[in-house]
């Protein structure tokens, strides 16, 4: 039986408000992940030959025995990443990618279920981190660095605004032109202001890279350390993803053995701990050696700082008393790093 057609997939070719147009289909990546909830497009419009659409689709919500509170929820999720995309953009947040604009239009043959609500973004024509590396050569040294101080920066400026991104991953930070990496989808984004219906979800993000502490069930009472302090493990999560190729709490998995696996053990957090230092302890000692020696002796305390599984201990230890979460000494130290690299290259 043929399947229905759905709004968000008929948009080709339409024209928006602002002076928008729908050029085509964005292409998706064989590798993609996430975007149940939406439809990707290629536009253009003013000051913009090419922009990233992203058509929010709610058909699935048709699909429930009651639709109802399903559209409501996903319509409230849109307009809280709306929101604080728009937050983001008044705050001129450079590493973070914000929406040009946003709106809604309605489609053709559909009547009243014809509305479909989108966001505009800036494209990334370097697509994510993920597709800048050759699997057999790994990054370049300099890449590497300069993206980590972007996302630091990124987190920081999140942060100055009690934002939480949550879900910071290679997938999320996105490379443009000018060799900038940004952080992108605020989907699962937390403010401290503003409460989200995914905060109360044990993990808000993708679980394949949560903190442990998230992963063992034991989740902080006070919010900047369980949301912001998941940024800062996410961060250096992104330290052992660019050297090793897979996320920190993937190299963690590998060495802690199955009884204390977070899926089977039913202790408290602190009684697991020990074996959980233990795993952590050894993964650094497998990343340490992939980290070239140029980057490797200041670059693998901070991985150890920013991951550590103790989130009351999480982040730099001068920072801890005050400012626990901050990112300023990193943002600091991946800048000297990467000018370091650059430099080297230069000559080359």
């Amino acid at each position: 039986m043929a399947t229905a057609p759905i709004p968000a997939d008929q948009l080709d070719g339409l024209d928006l408000p602002e002076g928008w147009h729908v050029v085509s289909r964005a292409p998706v990546a064989p590798d993609a992940t996430g975007g149940r909830f939406s439809v990707g497009y290629i536009v253009e419009g003013p000051g913009y030959p090419a922009a990233f659409l992203k058509a929010m689709d709610y058909s699935g919500a048709f699909a429930t025995p009651d639709p109802a509170p399903v559209l409501q929820a996903l319509t409230q999720a849109y307009i809280y990443e709306r929101d604080l995309l728009r937050q983001c953009r008044q705050h001129r947040m450079d590493r973070v990618v914000t929406a040009i604009t946003d709106g809604a239009v309605t489609v053709p043959g559909f009547g009243v279920f014809g509305v479909v609500q989108y966001l505009v973004f800036e494209l990334a024509s370097h697509g994510d981190v993920r597709s800048q590396s050759d699997i057999s050569k790994r990054y370049d040294l300099a890449f590497a660095l300069r993206s980590l101080h972007n996302i630091a920066i990124g987190v920081k400026q999140l942060h100055t605004q009690r934002i939480a991104h949550q879900d910071l991953k290679p997938s999320n930070v996105l490379v443009f032109d000018d060799g900038i990496s940004k952080i992108a989808d605020l989907g699962r984004a937390s403010s401290s202001t503003a409460p989200a219906r995914h905060d109360g979800l044990p993990i808000a993000g993708d679980a394949g890279y949560a903190p442990p502490e998230l992963l063992y069930r034991y989740a902080p009472a006070d919010w900047g350390t369980r949301r912001l302090g998941c940024d800062v493990y996410l961060t250096g999560s992104m330290i052992a993803f660019l050297f090793s190729g897979a996320g920190m709490t993937a190299n963690i998995a590998s060495h802690i053995p199955p009884a204390f696996h977070w899926n089977n053990w039913n202790g408290t957090y602190a009684d697991v701990m020990p074996y959980l230092r233990d795993a952590f302890d050894r993964a650094l000692a497998t990343i340490e050696p992939q980290i070239p020696d140029p980057a490797r002796t200041k670059l693998l305390p901070a991985l150890r700082q920013l991951c550590e599984p103790d989130p009351a201990l999480r982040g730099h230890p001068l920072d801890r008393r005050f400012n626990q979460h901050s990112m300023e000494r990193y943002v600091s130290l991946f800048n000297l790093l990467a000018s370091d690299a650059e430099l080297r290259m230069a000559r080359r």
